[in-house]
């Protein structure tokens, strides 16, 4: 790989707030950088991010990547101030309790604790369980009637934790999965030069929660193929065997066969392990048992449209703590701008 990817794009996209359909400072920075680079650039009414760059051929190519995260809603502020919520995407309980957020209100984010019942008024019974979502409250620390003067019903909050990178190339942080992905479609678009195809880089919204932005913008554009660059959850772990790993973190860019949602088509999934060989990337085959991405729909819009997912391997997958390896990325770009540059052999 002759480019050199800024990690600090990736340092500045994970530490935005952007739970799904709140996506707008991910679009903001997004539409900031990439303006410079596009031939066209343009916003949907569901609100995705439509880059467009002219390629040599008559070939349209779809990349989508979803600039939303997993986070929290306020559904109700009690007479104490203290805040109830409900998921939006899929959040673990398990992953919540005693974490900082950041509640996204129209007067600008505030801090606030999850917390619960303490420990030592709570049953035997309680403590062998987790702590239902319901139990659950944000503390803002701030008096009561501050709070309901500041937070309403329908503000966001995301899980507040800053990017690092530790260990041997790893990188931790919350809203990995996907604007890990979203980097790395970022990164083609400042980097392409005289693509073969003409690329449609698609920032999608609401992936989260039903694959929704990329539903609409695939069925707006007339594309030969199509893929999702998404993150996945790697079981690489204690107290998982290896065959139920899915994707190593460090294994390479995970190239999709099958998930819950896409059977990649035989052609392509060759023709991708071909140019992984070929080029000298570093590759791994995923193949979950569920699950699924915006390739998900991509396939099935107008009357179909070749796509395969290509994955990044995250341990601790819907958290604050996504861990994933700076290599697996750097594959990632490889081999999706070999594609855009060369295309795929059908044979």
């Amino acid at each position: 790989m002759t480019e050199k990817l800024d990690f600090a794009v990736l340092e500045k996209l994970t530490n935005l707030a952007g739970v799904s359909g709140r996506e707008t400072p991910v679009r903001e920075y997004l539409t900031q950088i990439l303006t410079p680079y596009a031939d066209e650039i343009r916003t949907d009414v569901l609100g995705n991010l439509i880059v467009y760059k002219k390629g040599t051929s008559d070939k349209n190519l779809l990349l989508c990547a979803h600039m939303d995260e997993v986070g929290l809603m306020v559904r109700y502020v009690d007479d104490n101030g203290f805040l109830y919520f409900v998921p939006v995407g899929g959040i673990d309980p398990r992953t919540l309790l005693a974490q900082r957020v950041r509640v996204q209100t129209k007067k600008g984010p505030i801090l606030g604790v999850i917390g619960t019942k303490p420990a030592h008024i709570t049953t035997e019974a309680d403590r062998a369980k987790a702590v239902p979502m319901n139990d659950l409250y944000i503390d803002t620390g701030l008096p009561a009637g501050k709070v309901h003067e500041i937070v309403e019903p329908g503000d966001s909050a995301v899980l507040d934790r800053q990017y690092e990178e530790f260990g041997d190339g790893r990188i931790c942080a919350k809203a990995l999965d996907d604007r890990a992905g979203v980097f790395v479609l970022a990164e083609l678009v400042r980097h392409a030069k005289n693509p073969f195809y003409n690329i449609y880089a698609v920032f999608t919204v609401q992936e989260e929660v039903g694959l929704r932005g990329a539903t609409t913008a695939a069925f707006g554009i007339d594309a030969d193929l199509g893929f999702a660059l998404d993150s996945t959850g790697a079981a690489d772990i204690p107290g998982c065997s290896a065959p139920n790993y899915i994707v190593r973190v460090g294994g390479g860019v995970g190239v999709s066969v099958i998930d819950g949602r896409t059977i990649t088509p035989d052609w392509l999934f060759e023709g991708l392990k071909q140019i992984c060989r070929q080029e000298k990337i570093n590759w791994q085959v995923r193949c979950a048992p569920r699950g699924g991405n915006d390739a998900g729909v991509i396939h099935l819009s107008k009357t179909g449209i070749p796509a395969c997912a290509l994955s990044l391997a995250a341990r601790n997958i819907h958290s604050c703590v996504e861990v994933s390896a700076k290599a697996d990325i750097e594959a990632m770009f490889q081999l999706v701008s070999y594609v855009a540059h060369h295309g795929v052999t059908r044979s």
